[in-house]
């Protein structure tokens, strides 16, 4: 009785820290990246608001802006989650919050295309270090177990902005201002940023070791927890060149790289074009920028759906074939004759409730195998610097030429989620085959390794059991 009754006290007092700590983490990092995914997106609002003809833009040139965010974006992601390891989260993360705030604002009063390139090329190289150093910042808070929930409720952020930067347009664009219509759209996203990044330098607590609103009780419970969760490969926030190397070496780091990439090709091109997906249906500007939110409010839902029931489950793979099967078929819903313009909307929900939780799980599934925190913050941010690649052919899919159907981008988006689809079957197997190979012969593992050597192996140890 006195044993159970411990066991029963350890469960209570880790589910109380459990919702301090996310009551504490959680509500900042949403919000910022719900600002940062929507200053990401607005140029897709912005387009419908006038953009192109108050700048000039001609052929292709807003699809080269939207392309450009991304070049800035994957030069600078592994750089800044480097960066992150030797500074403090409470720094980095409000200080570029604020340089890309500031950028937001600027782009109101750009004048042409080349100033319009400049600022996205800016944004997208201060936005960087935000997502993957926010999924590295969760993984020094909660075991694996608990990151796939996590995960997905910060992401959150970016379902509900691709939602609230449609009725956010809506609303400012048919308002009568002096400035138009984008430039309002640009300078209500850069205040915002730039307002909550003065409060973030505050609201963002730095490490376990270091935070105030826990008590010595709690702070030993979350890094007792932590260090058994993470055994090998160390718990440490130094850099350490043989993780990076590892993290490099990696194949399941280079699979995921490619996984994620199919992923964001359909994401990012149904993020910056369901204004005018929808807008092709036969529906008029003003009521696109309306119906462009449903497909962002159901990811959001299924998101949420699917990390809660992943992680009681414990499973990654097959719930991300089935978020990617998913998205396939609200594409093929759209492509084929014949629908009636409510059924090829619901295709356009589909897409959505797919793709949003296609994301959450395919992080969470590279950030639980692996262990030691500078191979998880380099491989994670490798993962999300590739995967942006997606981005900039995310941007090039959807031409004006192919409007109202837009059928050569759907086919495009499908034929990267088949890609991500093989990819990830791959991995199942290639980790399952991995798992049994420990524990057939775990003795091949640490073979002529010295004690301290084993110690470091990280997800190599034959004690680490990947996440399947």
């Amino acid at each position: 009785m006195f044993l159970k009754s411990n066991k029963e006290n350890n469960v209570t007092g880790e589910k109380k820290l459990l919702k301090k700590m996310d009551s504490r983490l959680l509500p900042m990092v949403t919000l910022i990246y719900l600002l940062s995914f929507l200053g990401r997106v607005n140029l897709g609002n912005a387009k419908l608001a006038n953009l192109e003809s108050d700048l000039g833009l001609v052929d292709n040139q807003y699809n080269w802006a939207l392309s450009i965010f991304f070049l800035g974006y994957i030069l600078f992601e592994v750089p800044s989650n480097l960066i992150l390891i030797k500074t403090k989260p409470s720094i980095w993360i409000p200080s570029i919050m604020i340089a890309w705030g500031a950028i937001m604002t600027i782009m109101a009063f750009v004048k042409d295309f080349m100033q319009l390139m400049l600022a996205r090329f800016f944004l997208g190289t201060f936005e960087a270090g935000l997502f993957p150093g926010i999924i590295f910042y969760l993984t020094l808070w909660y075991k694996r177990s608990e990151q796939t929930y996590r995960i997905s409720l910060f992401f959150s952020g970016a379902t509900i902005s691709g939602a609230l930067s449609g009725l956010f347009a809506f609303f400012v664009v048919n308002r009568n201002y002096d400035l138009s219509g984008w430039q309002c759209i640009f300078l209500i996203d850069g205040f915002a940023s730039i307002f909550v990044a003065i409060i973030a330098y505050f609201g963002i607590p730095d490490f376990p070791e270091t935070a105030a609103w826990l008590t010595e009780e709690e702070r030993e419970l979350v890094i007792n927890r932590l260090r058994e969760d993470s055994a090998y490969g160390g718990h440490t926030s130094r850099f350490s060149k043989d993780q990076f190397l590892a993290a490099v070496k990696d194949w399941k780091v280079w699979c995921s790289m490619f996984i994620f990439m199919g992923i964001l090709v359909s994401y990012y091109s149904f993020s910056f074009f369901i204004p005018e997906i929808v807008n092709g249906l036969g529906f008029d500007l003003v009521i696109s920028q309306l119906l462009a939110a449903p497909p962002f409010i159901c990811g959001f839902i299924t998101t949420i759906i699917i990390a809660i029931l992943s992680e009681r489950l414990d499973i990654r793979a097959l719930f991300l074939l089935f978020g990617l099967m998913l998205t396939i078929c609200g594409y093929i819903i759209l492509i084929l004759p014949g629908m009636s313009t409510a059924v090829k909307y619901t295709g356009a929900c589909i897409i959505g409730s797919g793709l949003c939780p296609s994301i959450t799980i395919s992080i969470s599934w590279l950030t639980n195998n692996l262990a030691g925190n500078v191979k998880r913050a380099v491989g994670s941010a490798m993962m999300i610097a590739w995967g942006n690649i997606g981005g900039i052919i995310a941007s090039q899919i959807y031409q004006q030429t192919d409007f109202p159907d837009y059928k050569t981008g759907h086919m495009i988006a499908i034929g990267f989620l088949l890609m991500s689809f093989i990819l990830v079957n791959l991995q199942y197997w290639g980790l399952k085959l991995e798992n049994k190979k420990k524990v057939r012969n775990p003795s091949w593992y640490i073979k002529g390794k010295n004690e301290e050597e084993i110690k470091q192996m990280g997800d190599m140890h034959p004690r680490f059991v990947y996440n399947l």
